[in-house]
């Protein structure tokens, strides 16, 4: 299955509705099963659990009918909570995927088995990434976290086989956003986390866009 936040949050909202509804050992069997399938997703990448999945989430997973098995979204952020609940209420993984319309489908994408959420996951197999400094909004490659440790950050630029070859009859526009070596320059910053995951964190005020 593959949809956009918008959707996704409203599957939350009403998820969270229902469960507040609830009260006594059944408020609390759910909140027990919430608890320990966080714990084995964000240690394991586990979305399934023999106990609590017949006891409380296979209702939550027949929602989609019963036989997802993997989702994924895209086109704008999701709220890490909001991934993580999703992921162990409907028993499966959600990928969480990064692109534009100037490019085909995503330029990257989380990794299955990755525990962490609030990230875009590493490059799409066809295209490489990098991130090119911003001196004037003081993104730069020698930019460090608060331990000390390399954090790199700039703007995001690919290039691969999923590029597009530029805008339709727009020249002068196609130059800005594809340089000479073919890079194109989203105006997304982004930072490298330390498992080599991108992770969108702002964007470029003077940005070109298509009217």
């Amino acid at each position: 299955m593959v949809s956009v936040p918008r959707l996704y949050n409203r599957f939350y909202d009403a998820m969270q509705a229902k469960i507040n509804e609830l009260t006594g050992m059944k408020r609390t069997l759910v909140d027990w099963g919430v608890a320990k399938k966080l714990q084995l997703l964000q240690t394991k990448a586990q979305t399934t659990h023999a106990v609590y999945d017949r006891l409380v989430f296979n209702k939550f997973k027949e929602v989609l009918g019963g036989r997802v098995r993997i989702m994924i979204t895209g086109s704008a952020p999701i709220a890490p909570e909001v991934l993580e609940f999703l992921k162990i209420a409907f028993c499966c993984q959600i990928l969480e995927g990064y692109g534009q319309t100037e490019c085909g489908a995503p330029a990257s994408i989380t990794w299955i088995k990755d525990p962490t959420c609030g990230h875009v996951g590493g490059p799409y197999k066809c295209l490489d990434i990098k991130l090119v400094d911003v001196p004037d909004m003081n993104y730069t490659s020698e930019d460090k976290d608060e331990h000390g440790r390399p954090a790199p950050r700039g703007e995001v630029c690919y290039k691969g086989y999923n590029n597009f070859k530029g805008y339709f009859r727009q020249p002068e526009q196609t130059k800005e956003c594809i340089d000479e070596e073919g890079w194109v320059h989203t105006g997304d910053i982004g930072i490298f986390l330390p498992n080599g995951a991108l992770k969108i964190i702002d964007r470029k005020k003077n940005i070109f866009k298509l009217a």
